[in-house]
């Protein structure tokens, strides 16, 4: 079923399609406050401060016989000369990295409705119609030729001058987080607060997940209100063996920045693929036998990155 409702960006209503109770009764009851003392996560950084060097060393001294064989054989005469050689293919090669970002986002000019009737089509990631697809991001046929590192670079490079998270993860990895979500498709993160810690619902539909605190969750429940977004693009799942993930945040009201999207991305993957058996366990507790399912083994264990 598609998340839909008159926040558009769809509302974390639970699916049907899973079997079992799954509404705001299946969450385990949250005896503690919304925002609990966080404690010492590091204790290994509360004693002393960083030792400041006494001394930085002269590396281009040290090394000079061998910068200076080095330009040679580079075709120049001097250390200095290697060193303007560096800087002029580092500012071309980033350059060109520019060139090829804007050339696979920009839109197409003059063919916008021609675009717009292709993305009208059944999107191969199988998202909602409110969600933009793959081809109203960047202009995926120039991507063809391109290397599954090169797409990571320019998707990944793209993402990072906007208000957004992103990563690409490797078809493999995809395809196990997949079969993790369908038998375990809701949890509960911990998100560390100046003050303490707020607890943040989770739900997989499809190709996304959805992110909504839990008080937001156990107040509205089916009407609750996404914070954080992701969608897999799958687009390029068979062809670069990669899926494309784009993070985007509620944008009316945000409670979340993107650190903290960053953070809750992390422990989804640490607990649904990543993380070992303890963090498996605990995910397949809380949806598999809720009233085993313990918050402070929660915290404990999520601190284990």
């Amino acid at each position: 079923m598609a998340f839909r409702s008159a926040y558009g960006r769809g509302s974390l209503a639970v699916s049907a399609a899973y079997k079992g109770v799954r509404s705001a009764s299946h969450v385990p009851p949250l005896t503690m406050s919304r925002l609990l003392p966080l404690g010492s996560i590091h204790p290994r950084y509360a004693a002393g401060g960083a030792k400041q060097m006494s001394h930085v060393p002269n590396f281009e001294d040290k090394y000079k016989a061998k910068l200076l064989q080095k330009a040679k054989a580079e075709g120049v005469a001097t250390i200095e000369e290697l060193k303007k050689k560096k800087r002029e293919e580092i500012a071309t090669k980033e350059e060109d990295q520019h060139q090829r970002i804007e050339a696979t986002t920009a839109p197409i000019n003059g063919t916008q409705g021609s675009r717009s009737a292709a993305s009208s089509k059944k999107s191969p990631s199988n998202l909602p119609p409110s969600t933009k697809t793959l081809d109203q991001i960047m202009r995926v046929e120039l991507l063809e030729n391109n290397t599954a590192e090169e797409i990571s670079d320019v998707w990944n490079k793209y993402h990072a001058t906007r208000d957004t998270i992103s990563a690409v993860i490797p078809t493999s990895t995809y395809t196990d987080l997949l079969q993790v979500a369908r038998k375990n498709p809701i949890f509960i993160i911990p998100l560390p607060r100046k003050e303490g810690v707020e607890f943040y619902f989770l739900q997989f539909e499809h190709h996304q997940v959805h992110f909504t605190s839990l008080i937001e969750y156990k107040t509205n429940t089916v009407n609750a209100r996404p914070y954080l977004t992701l969608t897999h693009y799958t687009d390029l799942m068979q062809g670069k063996g990669v899926v494309l993930m784009r993070g985007e945040m509620d944008g009316e009201q945000r409670f979340l920045d993107v650190q903290n999207a960053q953070y809750l991305a992390l422990q989804m993957q640490q607990f649904y693929v990543t993380g070992g058996p303890e963090k498996r366990a605990l995910l397949e507790k809380f949806n598999q036998r809720p009233e085993e399912f313990d918050y402070q083994e929660l915290m404990s264990v999520a601190e284990k990155l």
